[in-house]
């Protein structure tokens, strides 16, 4: 990583934190490029937490950009499993214009992601969020790499960084904004 980087990425975390805080509660759309691997096992964690917390009014699907109807590949299932998803009877879904029409909050697995869903669907930037900028650990890049095709081991460390994303992610879900005063 460049040392640039390694400086940018605590700003970075603050400034996807804010704007989490921000968006009111509803529908988080987890996106990613093919909907197999990273954004189903993102979307089957927040459901999990939420679940666990017992809340209400937040919903959470996953969608990408090409071909749907694909189940997830079999190293993506197994290493989810490790995390207590199941991705076994996924299949994969186009974001489309009325999954972003509905979602409160848009969380993408790179920067790329982010500016095609503000090209194409015209989406405000304070709604999307990219999910490796809330990684509580330092980072190689702010993107998380897509592991198709890859090793179960890539599979295990991509999967390890998106839970503890979404884990991130889903205390800022449920806190109160940064700027809510206490109530009296």
């Amino acid at each position: 990583m460049a040392p640039f980087d390694r400086l940018i990425h605590p700003l970075r975390r603050r400034g996807a934190r804010r704007h989490v805080q921000e968006v009111a509660p509803g529908d988080v759309v987890f996106v990613c490029q093919g909907n197999l691997c990273r954004s189903p096992f993102a979307e089957g964690v927040f459901r999990r937490v939420i679940a666990a917390l017992g809340l209400t009014g937040i919903t959470a699907q996953s969608a990408g950009f090409v071909q749907p109807g694909r189940p997830s590949p079999k190293e993506a299932v197994a290493a989810a499993a490790l995390f207590g998803v199941e991705l076994s009877r996924h299949r994969s879904r186009l974001v489309t214009p009325d999954i972003v029409r509905r979602a409160a909050l848009i969380v993408v697995m790179s920067p790329d992601q982010g500016r095609w869903i503000r090209i194409r669907f015209g989406r405000r930037v304070a709604t999307i969020v990219i999910l490796g900028d809330l990684d509580p650990l330092p980072i190689e890049s702010r993107a998380i790499p897509d592991p198709f095709n890859q090793s179960a081991p890539v599979f295990e460390e991509c999967y390890a960084r998106i839970d503890r994303c979404v884990h991130a992610l889903s205390r800022l879900v449920t806190s109160p904004p940064a700027y809510a005063s206490p109530s009296r």
